[in-house]
């Protein structure tokens, strides 16, 4: 989106910072880090986005896994066995009474060793498989949805790079702002104090003049802290710390949005959003589950190829006559078979299975109606807020001039003695606020703009680029002292 309007920085009250306070540091020898360099080092060291990666190269499998169900199975197993048997047994046979005919009896004792091995190969094909069919279709749907997480998670990492960035430029200007406004006031408690010394004025004016200075001096703690907690974001994305950044040139421009409707904005959003694309798969994956589960109740057909061969030595001796066999055999063939499975009943879970998939593409199928609701609002509320984030800019620009010409009338009536020091106190205040809330709004305007591009699916790494062509070189460096780069 580009930006057209041609905005100067006002200069009055923004004085050069010294190393008077002790917890800033003056360096403008030091390269200043642009937005592109802390974009290429979140790229290689965000643990998010690192996950991120990691779990699209996990959703990749899911459809390698739910081909391989569709494919030929084949399997092998091998065996080898060794069996040592001894038996004993007797026979008796004639009359049973042995006293009036004692007929006779056998015995025999043999010791049976056995060497057997075999081998199988078997192969195995669904003929007719609904459920694995349908299962093949979801894994599309869910492996889509990783991609699209990580085009997401991608976009997201531009919006948390650039708020982390502009965050300690606000940071930055809003302390200077602080440092310049305690600076003025405490330049008029003194002056105040020198007048009342003299009789000049009543001691109201000095107890004015010094609660205006202790509320500038906590302003700027809490500007001091705010900014602490800007650097300390930028070292957790980044993995390293940051002491001296590009700043937003004076001449940025700014433009209204281009289309310049919001509906043109909802439009690209129905095209390209990506949480609509990604809700989108999602029904569509739970689509197919749904069907899958009410497939598993179908009948499925196999055909099963086996291949065995095996071979077997064995050793018979008697143990009474020392007579031995020796036998060997070899045996191989292949079946083939084809198997019709017809699932029955399994205690109710297959159709408990059935009828949550069914919920679950209710859900999901409502969850993307949401996703575009929400898409098309964030189109049109981004659009709304960029518009007036651009007017805003202009307000505030005018706003320093306006409180610039306050001041200066508000001084004169004070010397004249017709203002009194709340009058200048107030116009003072005005005036660093109005420098406050100006740079806040064009660092607003960038976040928004960024926010709108990513509502409508079209935010890319290059918006990062062409933004980080607005930054230039720091004259003097503002920045807290740092600690050494994070260790992981």
């Amino acid at each position: 989106m580009p930006f057209a309007l041609t905005i100067s920085m006002p200069t009055r009250y923004l004085a050069m910072l010294t190393c008077s306070v002790a917890c800033l540091a003056v360096n403008p020898w030091t390269h200043a880090a642009n937005l592109v360099d802390i974009y290429e080092l979140a790229l290689v060291n965000d643990p998010t986005l690192q996950a991120a990666q990691a779990n699209f190269n996990v959703s990749q499998e899911i459809k390698a896994k739910a081909i391989s169900q569709l494919l030929p199975q084949i399997s092998a197993s091998a065996s080898y066995s060794e069996a040592n048997e001894d038996s004993h047994s007797e026979s008796y046979f004639g009359n049973f009474d042995i006293s009036n005919f004692p007929g006779g009896n056998r015995e025999s004792q043999t010791r049976t060793e056995s060497d057997t091995n075999s081998y199988t190969v078997t192969l195995t094909q669904d003929l007719f498989n609904l459920s694995a069919y349908f299962s093949f279709k979801q894994s599309h749907a869910l492996s889509k949805q990783g991609e699209l997480q990580l085009a997401i998670d991608q976009q997201a990492l531009i919006i948390r790079t650039a708020n982390a960035y502009f965050d300690v430029l606000r940071g930055q200007d809003n302390l200077t702002s602080s440092l310049a406004e305690e600076k003025a006031i405490k330049q008029q408690l003194e002056q105040t104090q020198q007048r009342y010394d003299v009789g000049l004025i009543a001691i109201t004016d000095v107890h004015e003049s010094r609660a205006a200075f202790d509320l500038a001096v906590a302003n700027r703690l809490t500007e001091e802290v705010g900014l602490g907690i800007a650097y300390e974001d930028l070292t957790a994305l980044t993995g390293q710390a940051h002491t001296n950044l590009a700043n937003l040139s004076a001449n940025f421009i700014t433009n209204r949005p281009t289309p310049d409707t919001a509906e043109e904005w909802v439009a690209f959003a129905a095209k390209n959003n990506l949480a609509i694309k990604l809700a989108a798969q999602v029904a569509e994956a739970s689509n197919q589950n749904a069907k899958a589960k009410k497939a598993a109740i179908a009948p499925s057909i196999k055909a099963t190829l086996r291949y065995k061969d095996s071979q077997q030595d064995a050793d018979n001796k008697n143990l009474l006559t020392l007579s031995k066999q020796q036998s060997y055999s070899n045996r191989d063939g292949t079946t083939a078979e084809i198997t019709l499975d017809v699932p029955i009943w399994a205690g109710g879970f297959k159709q408990a299975e059935r009828r949550e998939a069914g919920f679950q593409r209710v859900r999901d199928q409502a969850n993307l109606v949401a996703a575009k609701r929400s898409a098309f609002r964030d189109a049109r509320s981004s659009f709304l807020t960029t518009v007036a984030d651009t007017a805003r800019v202009n307000a505030r620009r005018l706003a320093i001039t306006s409180a610039e010409s306050a001041l200066d009338a508000t001084e004169a009536g004070y010397d004249a003695g017709t203002r009194n020091i709340v009058d200048l106190l107030n116009a003072q205040r005005d005036l660093f606020r109005a420098q406050r809330d100006y740079a806040n709004t064009r660092y607003d305007f960038i976040i928004n703009s960024l926010g709108l591009k990513r509502a409508a699916g079209i935010l890319a790494p290059d918006d990062i680029y062409e933004l980080n062509n607005w930054l230039v070189e720091p004259e003097i460096s503002l920045q807290l002292n740092q600690s050494s780069p994070v260790q992981d």
